[in-house]
């Protein structure tokens, strides 16, 4: 199985939740995937250069980066973009851009997205969206 991360589980990873770290070591043990789009990318080097323990933040992201996938945001995964903010605009549920940009990454992949913010369940066609942080 391949996941990706939405910011908010990476963030709980780089704060050292046991829980989930002991769920992503155990199913990479069972050969599962991880990773991240390169929108979540931006993000998390967002949050580590705005922090106040810049080095050590960037230390520990950079760390975490060497044992994942990063999956590209490119041309067939922009118009994955659109065609998502389209269908969310014709039901009256507009999401913000960067979690359609992560969503459209996730479907074209074939992605379980993990995530705490609710509005990924309203996006059709993703394989399956997983809250780890309940």
């Amino acid at each position: 199985m391949e996941f990706l991360f939405d910011t908010n589980h990476v963030s709980k990873i780089l704060e050292g939740n046991e829980s989930i770290v002991l769920k992503v070591n155990s199913l990479k043990d069972a050969s599962s995937r991880f990773g991240i789009s390169v929108s979540i990318l931006g993000e998390l080097f967002f949050a580590a250069y705005a922090s106040k323990r810049k080095e050590e933040n960037l230390l520990k992201l950079r760390r975490f980066l060497e044992d994942i996938i990063i999956w590209e945001y490119d041309e067939i995964a922009a118009e994955e973009f659109g065609r998502i903010q389209a269908e969310q605009k014709s039901k009256g549920k507009p999401i913000p851009s960067i979690d359609a940009q992560i969503a459209a990454v996730a479907r074209v992949h074939k992605l379980t997205v993990l995530t705490n913010d609710q509005h990924f369940s309203f996006i059709d066609g993703l394989s399956s969206v997983e809250n780890w942080l309940k």
